[in-house]
């Protein structure tokens, strides 16, 4: 939210704020993305326009004598819409503008002793305010001479932007976040509502419909939105040049909260409700679009906006078109209005804070707001008002606030819980009764980080404790064999479509899907590994990359970790090798022919004391073009501890055997045989040679003098 540090200060009229609110709001756990001045402009004054003439020497410039607080100065400008009497603005010798200095210059052989100022120049967006970027002509009764326009004008305004958290959209507002800070500072909040004097009955009638509750006011007469109503809806980047009825509903959109729509009522006056509506329909600025069950108001069974995002070209309010005003206050179902939002392809300002909650205590706020606003004009009755509204009150549990704190007193506590009355909260016979604008406080939990934000997290002072530690962590080289092995790291979502999610090789039979998710492609946990090294696979593919090796660790269903591979360029045996080399586990594979997915003849399940602990193989032809070879097993997690022993200074040595195996055998057992023989520090394969009938495979051992010598005299034992 866009915030100006001028208006925010008028609901404190006992302090000043300044920069430092920054760290006010930040302690109260609002991100503050930027505070900077508004304006780089210095020394500007009001100048009445005494005389104004062409200078003899152009067609384009006039000469203007002016009357400032300094005294009597001549100006020149190509802009000629200045008449004697107008009141308006210029930077007068010595001023400046950011690194500019206005200083006398003769232009066309006349002295022009400074320059006259438009909205843009001295800092607003000018297309907000007006249609033409002239210089500023402003009301004979806005100002005096000796006022600084500096501050009439706003010009030394700070703007803050700061966001809030998902569940704080009542901070959204002026009202809020004022509110927030009187209690931080602890000094009053002011924010005076009067009560309409000329109200009447409303023969309009309306009811909720798909809304959580819609209400509507209606007033007569006219208004006018003062110029610093104006200045403040332009900081905020909303445009101004409309009716005053439409600036009134943005003015209530930034200061409580709350979206609301104007209509006029003599067109607009029946049968009003919020229902869902399919079809054609022109928003404002005249664009025709489609939309399907987009949530709508209705009047007459007549569609006349599109609920908190857009009105309608039809029944669009025009300056000075009607005395007779339909305002529309209300609070719909966040999901409806998204939704309504991605139909129109547009997200306005009143949809982005209607997409998420509206507590009816705000809409009850806004609806009084502009009671207050129309005071002097005819207001009616809230038509469809408002039920009262029930406090939610939760149990002060006060030994799970000593535990969350970890201290035995709370009375350091006391002021944070005053603070925290001073925003609505009653601490009363042991229960908390919520405001009912904090609609995101429903635990006592919730009740807890609000007393900490408020006591300050860095009031918490941190304490030291003793890390004894009792085990060494073995360092995780897990990735580091896989590099070994000639496999490069992939990283994919954990997410699938609830089609890939099918692919169950461990059988789970179980899915676990998202209550929300961003899309279809992204609504289920993953039951294997593989259908994401697959789209890699494919991917790579397409791009004529044709040599894959790839592994990834990753997780699948109920957060549970595996390890898959996937490969063009290896064979069955060879990542059957690079599974034993990498989990130097004892082994077991067998077929794996009851699963349609998976191609029956060239895979393999893969067992760990008789459990199924992954598995080999290719997908069937069926489901994949890819022709890889994929493999996934689950993480290990070693109960081993490290124990230091003795160093042994000996050079390390190595030996070389070989074993001669059927063509379809593989050396696991071999390897197996040899670790029961002697204390082995690393075993490689580094040759496979391959004859008609069998093949013959050559590991490299590596270990101290004495295992060598022993797994010499097993293994090479003289004929």
């Amino acid at each position: 939210m866009i915030l100006s540090l001028k208006h925010l200060n008028k609901f404190l009229p006992k302090i000043t704020l300044d920069t430092t609110v920054e760290k006010a709001f930040n302690n109260l756990g609002f991100e503050v993305e930027s505070v900077h001045p508004f304006s780089d402009v210095q020394g500007l004054v009001f100048a009445k326009v005494l005389s104004v003439k062409p200078n003899p020497n152009s067609d384009r410039l006039d000469v203007v004598e002016v009357l400032t607080k300094h005294g009597q100065a001549t100006i020149q400008t190509t802009d000629r819409i200045l008449k004697p009497g107008d009141l308006t603005i210029c930077f007068p010798v010595g001023s400046s503008k950011g690194n500019q200095l206005f200083s006398e210059v003769k232009l066309k052989g006349i002295v022009s002793q400074g320059m006259f100022a438009s909205w843009s120049e001295i800092g607003y967006d000018s297309t907000l305010l007006e249609d033409e970027d002239h210089v500023l002509v402003l009301p004979n009764d806005f100002a005096k001479l000796e006022d600084d326009p500096m501050e009439l004008l706003g010009l030394t305004d700070y703007i803050i932007e700061i966001s809030t958290t998902a569940n704080r959209n009542d901070a959204n507002s002026y009202y809020v976040l004022a509110k927030e800070l009187a209690a931080y500072y602890q000094t009053e909040f002011k924010f005076d509502l009067h009560k309409p004097q000329n109200t009447f009955e409303s023969k309009i009638q309306a009811q909720n419909g798909l809304s959580k509750h819609l209400s509507f006011i209606q007033v007569q007469g006219q208004k006018q939105t003062t110029l610093q109503e104006k200045m403040l809806l332009a900081k905020s980047g909303i445009d101004t040049k409309l009716d005053w009825a439409v600036n009134l509903t943005n003015l209530t959109l930034i200061n409580i909260g709350v979206p609301t729509h104007v209509y006029d009522a003599n067109i607009v006056n029946k049968d009003l409700k919020a229902d869902l509506y399919s079809g054609d329909v022109v928003v404002l600025g005249n664009k025709e679009l489609k939309v399907s069950d987009a949530l709508a108001i209705y009047s007459n069974d007549k569609v006349v906006s599109l609920a908190a995002n857009m009105g309608l070209e039809a029944y669009k309010v025009l300056p000075n078109q009607t005395n007779n005003y339909l305002f529309e206050i209300a609070s719909f179902d966040p999901k409806l209005v998204r939704h309504t939002s991605k139909e129109i392809k547009l997200i306005s300002n009143s949809a982005a804070q209607a997409g998420r909650v509206i507590s009816l205590e705000q809409v009850n706020l806004a609806i009084k707001f502009i009671q207050s606003y129309c005071q002097d004009l005819k207001v009616s009755s809230t038509i469809n008002p408002i039920a009262k509204i029930n406090r939610n009150k939760i149990a002060f549990d006060a030994s799970k606030l000593r535990k969350y704190a970890n201290t035995t007193s709370l009375n350091k506590f006391n002021v944070a819980i005053e603070k925290l009355q001073k925003l609505g909260f009653d601490f009363e016979n042991d229960t908390v009764k919520i405001p009912n604008y904090r609609y995101d406080v429903e635990l006592f939990e919730d009740v807890i980080e609000e007393i900490f934000r408020f006591y300050s997290y860095d009031s918490f002072k941190p304490k030291t404790f003793k890390n004894t530690p009792v085990l060494t962590q073995k360092r995780d080289n897990t990735k580091s064999l896989f590099v070994a092995q000639n496999y490069s790291e992939v990283r994919t979502f954990t997410l699938v479509s609830k089609s890939k999610a099918q692919f169950d090789p461990f059988e789970f039979n179980q899915d676990i899907d998202l209550m929300t998710f961003v899309s279809k492609e992204r609504e289920t946990i993953r039951n294997s590994i593989v259908v994401s090294l697959q789209e890699v696979v494919e991917y790579n593919q397409k791009r004529k990359l044709n040599s894959i090796n790839i592994f990834e660790r990753g997780m699948i269903n109920n957060n549970l970790e595996v390890y898959g591979l996937a490969s063009t360029t290896k064979s069955f045996q060879q990542i059957k090798s690079d599974i034993l080399n990498i989990t130097k586990l004892d082994l077991e594979f067998i077929p794996f022919s009851d699963n349609n997915q998976i191609h029956p003849n060239v895979s393999a399940k893969i067992l760990y004391n008789g459990e199924m602990f992954g598995w080999i193989g290719k997908l069937h032809p069926q489901f994949d073009n890819t022709n890889a070879y994929y493999a996934e097993f689950f993480k290990t997690n070693s109960s081993k501890s490290t124990k230091f022993t003795d160093v042994n200074l000996e050079p390390l040595k190595t030996v070389d055997l070989t074993f001669e195996l059927g063509l379809n055998d593989h050396i696991s057992s071999f390897i197996s045989q040899i670790k029961q023989v002697a204390n082995i520090y690393e075993i490689n394969i580094i040759d496979d040679y391959v004859k008609a009938q069998s093949h013959n495979v050559t590991l490299r051992i590596t270990a101290q003098p004495e295992s060598i010598d022993a797994i010499n005299k097993h293994f090479n034992k003289e004929a």
